[in-house]
C-alpha cells in the first residue's frame, strides 16, 4: 500500500509540469493557453490604464488541424481601461491608427534572437471590431525556424502612442507545443 501511495504521488508530481497533449475542442485549448500560469501570456499594464498583452498561440489551435505548419502565431492585444485602445483616441487620429494597424504594423513587430538577429513578422493581421470588443488585437505570424535560439524577445517598436519600445521575453520551447484536438 505504501509503495502504491509513493507511486501515485510521484506520478502526480512529475505530470504537473507537462502541458496537456490533447484537448477535446479548440476552445478548451485556447482557454488553457489564456491562463497566465501556463506561460503562453505576457502582460504589461501602464500607469495610465493602457494594457498590452501578448499571447503565443500554438499553430494547431489557429489552423484547426492536427498537422499544422511551422508558423508561429502571436496575439498582441492593446486596451485602455478595459476597452479597445483605438476607440479611445481622438476622432481625427482614429482613422490613421486603423489604417496603420490594418496595413503597417509589420514594420514595428519582430522577434529578436539572443544573437541579436531580428526576424520580421511574415504577416500582421488586424480585424477592426468597431468598439464592440475589450481590446484591439493584432495577429503576428512568423515563419522562421527558431530551434537554435535559446532566448527570444517579441519586440513592438514605438508606433506613435508614446508607449516606447515594448519587449516581451519568449520561451522558444513553447513553439514546440502542438496539442491535438479531438473535435476539429
Amino acid at each position: 500500500m505504501r509503495n502504491l501511495l509513493i507511486l501515485f504521488i510521484s506520478l502526480a508530481f512529475f505530470s504537473c509540469g507537462n502541458p496537456p497533449k490533447q484537448f477535446a475542442t479548440v476552445n478548451q485549448g485556447l482557454q488553457y493557453i489564456s491562463e497566465s500560469k501556463n506561460g503562453f501570456v505576457k502582460d504589461t499594464l501602464f500607469n495610465n490604464g493602457m494594457e498590452v498583452k501578448i499571447q503565443l498561440i500554438p499553430a494547431s489551435l489557429v489552423q484547426k488541424t492536427n498537422n499544422p505548419g511551422k508558423q508561429k502565431y502571436f496575439s498582441i492585444q492593446l486596451s485602455f481601461k478595459g476597452h479597445e485602445l483605438l476607440a479611445q483616441l481622438p476622432r481625427e487620429e482614429y482613422g490613421a491608427y486603423v489604417q496603420l494597424f490594418s496595413f503597417g504594423m509589420d514594420r514595428y513587430i519582430f522577434l529578436r534572437a539572443d544573437s541579436g538577429k531580428e526576424f520580421p513578422a511574415g504577416m500582421v493581421s488586424y480585424q477592426p471590431t468597431y468598439n464592440m470588443g475589450k481590446n484591439n488585437e493584432l495577429i503576428a505570424v512568423f515563419n522562421e525556424d527558431f530551434s537554435s535560439c535559446k532566448v527570444l524577445k517579441l519586440i513592438v517598436k514605438e508606433f506613435g502612442l508614446n508607449l516606447g519600445q515594448l519587449e516581451f521575453s519568449i520561451d522558444p520551447a513553447k513553439f514546440d507545443y502542438s496539442p491535438t484536438i479531438v473535435q476539429l
